[in-house]
């Protein structure tokens, strides 16, 4: 029989082999992050997102997955990323209708300045005014003379109220004197069919979206919104330059948090953001694959050029009378 110093020893052998814990274990993170997408899938805003959160993942231990949270113009996403809790864990990956919906949609309940702490931009795109081949114009001064000439006859369509497909139509009415009906569906890919269908007639289109059905003349297309010609579609003008002096849309696609989150994860994921766009491969694959330009920025020049777009948008919306 052992006896009881024995044991002991054996007991406290036993204690000192047990394995110590890893280094790093319970630092950010230690389960995986979600980003919030506030469009259904399949979109453009979804698509560059969910390319985003597969190369963040290879930068963080943990993984990195999309949560698709429809409606409302890309309100009930966003009010869901601004209710969630600031650890970090929970993000947001959106454009101008986190701007734009407060001026459009009655009691909207979160405000980005107040609700969202801004971590950096990501990618910026024009859209292309396309038109349903039974419209009778060629040219954006032919489509001004037909919009003058049938005042709210003609419909275009958006993915929302409030994100840049919507603003580029409203802008262009403002800027040319021009009356359309919008109409707002759950996400660019119902409106891209009805566009198609003939059931809308205009539409200010994603890019990415809009080359295939301008090859197949399905659609047609005739300006983009940026401020130069765009190698994709390099035979059409910008709306400026076919005769809308001024006029100008770009979409972008910023990352957010909930207000407050910690500075070591704040820290942690701009390193993982970093080097995602450090990476020559990564870059590439964003630009060919969602004809993108990438425009990664540090949170301060986020919030700058937040600021810059609500001091532009802000006087056109607030005639806009919300739903």
């Amino acid at each position: 029989m052992q006896s009881k110093t024995t044991r002991r020893g054996l007991m406290a052998g036993a204690t000192i082999l047990l394995p110590l814990p890893a280094l790093g274990q319970g630092g950010f993170p230690d389960k995986p992050i979600r980003i919030i997408v506030p469009f259904p899938p399949g979109g453009g805003t979804d698509n560059q997102a969910r390319a985003f959160a597969d190369a963040l993942s290879r930068e963080m231990p943990q993984r990195v997955v999309v949560d698709n949270r429809a409606g409302a113009g890309g309100n009930i996403g966003v009010d869901a990323a601004a209710r969630s809790a600031a650890d970090g864990y929970t993000l947001l990956a959106t454009g101008p209708n986190i701007i734009n919906t407060r001026y459009l949609i009655r009691d909207t309940p979160f405000r980005w300045e107040r609700d969202f702490d801004t971590l950096g931009l990501m990618f910026s795109s024009p859209n292309v005014l396309v038109v349903h081949p039974s419209v009778p114009a060629r040219t954006v001064p032919e489509l001004i003379a037909h919009l003058k000439a049938n005042p709210g006859k003609v419909n275009f369509a958006s993915a929302g109220a409030g994100g840049s497909i919507h603003l580029s139509g409203e802008l262009f009415m403002s800027m040319t004197g021009t009356q359309m009906v919008h109409v707002s569906y759950r996400g660019d890919a119902l409106a891209r069919a009805d566009l198609t269908n003939g059931n809308v007639q205009l539409m200010f289109n994603t890019l990415v979206t809009s080359v295939q059905p301008i090859r197949a003349n399905q659609w047609r297309g005739l300006a983009v919104t940026g401020d130069t010609r765009n190698a994709s579609l390099p035979e059409l003008p910008t709306v400026a330059e076919a005769g809308v002096p001024g006029f100008s849309v770009i979409s972008w696609m910023g990352l957010f948090a909930p207000k407050g989150i910690p500075a070591d994860a704040v820290a942690r994921i701009r390193e993982g953001f970093d080097k995602v766009f450090a990476n020559a491969q990564n870059r590439a694959e964003f630009a060919q694959k969602f004809g993108v330009d990438v425009i990664p920025s540090s949170g301060a020049q986020h919030l700058a050029f937040m600021q810059a777009e609500e001091r532009k948008w802000a006087p056109i919306l607030s005639r806009i009378e919300p739903a």
